[in-house]
């Protein structure tokens, strides 16, 4: 059983040279053939980032290879490349990879063909005891001038000798051979710039708490318009659903940087950055409520029985309908040629640091000292808020609560590069918490103000009784998670506004903001 790959190279000597020395070891040469590796992951990198790889491997046949340092190497033979864990069939290897992966497509990371030649090399008695492959003609899909070299070899580690595939890379080693970082599939990565840790799209980015306002406020808002137009393409075409959620929440976020830079930013650029992210903010909201939905809806409807779940699936398809327009309606706007010119626009304003148009009042401020007063505030107004509420508050004025605490959390995260990363994640503990209460109060709400709306559509239209009721007994649970979301609010708020949770927030300024008076 192979358990380990160390990969040579060496650019003074042909393939034929190579080959020759590793007949000359001892290497017994077997069959060779074409073969197309493909190296598997998420857009975000989920699998590398859990410290495994996925493999397609097309020669004779076609197979998957799910592999890590610290895991079991398992194999499926399948028909196509999958793009989702559902492609594959039922069984371990598909558990495996929807754990991993979860709503996320799979994507073509790196792609390369070549010559393999496979040969064994053997003990006295006869034992094969390293198996190596030889690639040649090498070519990296989409990367022509990328030059890896014209070959590579993979010695191949087999279990329980480990000290001969040692002694045979020493070997190759004193014969010029140099190492690989990776296998064939991560040299051409790194030499096509392929960054395997995908993209994450941190909001966070480095600051100078003593710099320009303007400046910092500009970092940040450059970096959160690279997460939009990475996600843009990917939304439209609807690869995945959490292309639409990164691009909404980079959207959102910058949203909020802008409106705490009112007195930052140019009165002029402000004010039409600010109508444009609005308008797509709003553009982006059906389609996203509608993925959360249908992403949850296995959680909603598991704890009503099968029935009145296959009762459902009339509702269910209405909801797939009504996303399947939501996300043509989103498409044809992220394409038009308005939205195409607002973002380049947006991005050359944020790049050109030679623009003569004036800052507004707080440009030139530290930004140290303006992000510390304005996180502050954002701390203030969401106590103040939050400790208006009680039992007969209005849902409207608890999702103001929910927006304030957005607020918040987007300037810590933004604005993260100038705070101390273990007091900032001290305090976004406590205020994630109230997060996740006030996030499941109002996805229940809106849920039943949706579900009723569309009970009295079906039922003008129609729909059987046995849906009708399935969908009174969906309403009915929803909202007893509403409820007891309201009811968990009170303890939840109570323990967030308290001075453990002043103290994080102080600490948090203080360490790198201490010009600031708290």
């Amino acid at each position: 059983m192979k358990v380990g790959v160390t990969s040579f190279a060496a650019r003074q000597k042909s393939a034929t040279d190579a080959i020759a020395d590793l007949v000359d070891l001892g290497f017994e040469l077997g069959p060779s053939g074409t073969v197309t590796r493909t190296l598997l992951d998420t857009f975000d990198g989920r699998l590398h980032n859990a410290g495994l790889r996925l493999e397609l491997c097309e020669s004779d046949d076609v197979k998957l290879i799910l592999s890590g340092d610290d895991a079991v190497t398992a194999q499926l033979y399948v028909l196509s490349v999958p793009r989702r864990p559902n492609d594959l069939p039922t069984g371990p290897f598909r558990a495996r990879l929807a754990a991993l992966i979860d709503v996320r497509v799979l994507l073509t990371r790196v792609r390369i063909s070549a010559t393999r030649t496979t040969a064994t090399f053997r003990d006295r008695a006869g034992k094969t005891v390293a198996t190596a492959n030889i690639f040649e003609h090498l070519a990296v899909e989409g990367h022509g001038d990328v030059d890896i070299g014209s070959w590579t070899i993979e010695l191949e580690q087999l279990t329980g000798y480990a000290k001969h595939a040692a002694k045979v890379a020493e070997k190759l080693e004193r014969l010029g051979f140099e190492r690989l970082s990776g296998d064939t599939l991560v040299a051409a990565a790194a030499a096509a710039g392929v960054a395997l840790a995908g993209f994450t799209g941190s909001p966070t980015v480095p600051l100078d708490p003593a710099m320009p306002a303007i400046d910092g406020f500009r970092f940040v808002l450059a970096n959160l318009a690279a997460s939009i137009v990475v996600n843009w393409q990917g939304t439209i075409d609807r690869l995945d659903p959490e292309y639409l959620h990164d691009l909404r929440v980079a959207v959102r976020r910058t949203r909020s940087v802008i409106s705490q830079g009112k007195r930052v930013l140019p009165a002029e650029v402000s004010e039409h950055a600010a109508d444009y992210f609005a308008w797509l903010g709003a553009l982006t909201g059906p389609a996203r409520d509608l993925d959360v939905y249908l992403i949850e809806w296995e959680s909603y409807t598991g704890p009503l029985g099968t029935d009145v779940v296959s009762a459902l699936e009339p509702v269910r398809a209405v909801l797939e309908q009504r996303l399947t327009a939501a996300y043509t309606t989103l498409a044809l706007a992220l394409q038009s040629v308005e939205a195409l010119d607002f973002v380049d626009w947006w991005r050359a304003w944020l790049g050109d640091r030679t623009s003569d148009v004036r800052g507004g009042a707080e440009a030139d401020r530290t930004l140290g000292q303006v992000v510390a007063k304005r996180i502050t505030r954002a701390q203030s107004n969401l106590v103040e808020r939050g400790r208006l509420i009680d039992p007969e508050t209005p849902p409207e004025r608890v999702h103001d609560v929910r927006k304030d605490a957005k607020k918040l959390r987007y300037l810590l995260e933004c604005f993260g590069g100038l705070l101390p990363r273990v007091e900032q994640r001290a305090f976004v503990r406590c205020l994630k918490s109230l997060q996740d209460t006030l996030g499941e109060h109002q996805d229940a709400e809106v849920h039943v103000v949706e579900l009723r709306a569309m009970s009295r559509e079906m039922h003008d239209s129609g729909a059987s009784p046995d849906t009708l009721l399935a969908v009174g007994q969906l309403i009915e649970l929803l909202d007893r998670r509403r409820i007891a979301a309201r009811v968990a609010f009170a303890d939840v708020f109570a323990a967030y506004d308290d001075p453990v949770t002043r103290r994080a927030l102080h600490a948090t300024l203080a360490a790198t903001l201490d010009e600031v008076a708290m």
